[in-house]
């Protein structure tokens, strides 16, 4: 399941903030590189426990320079 551009869900994973892109069954992907390309995500999390591989894209911290 890809979710709308507009209404990413956020999830914590480990600490950080990531937006997730899209949700897949473990047993459809045989290999999560072209598929993160494609969705353009910078990590991609395996959750055995619902049997999906979760797409996400980080949310960094915005940083205040003054000067």
């Amino acid at each position: 399941m890809r979710y709308s551009g507009l209404k990413y869900p956020l999830q914590k994973i480990q600490d950080d903030l990531y937006e997730v892109i899209a949700e897949y069954p473990i047993q459809r992907i045989k290999d999560t590189h072209p598929i993160r390309e494609w969705l353009e995500c910078d990590s991609v999390f395996k959750v055995n426990k619902n049997g999906n591989y979760i797409f996400c894209r980080k949310i960094e911290e915005a940083s205040l320079e003054t000067e």
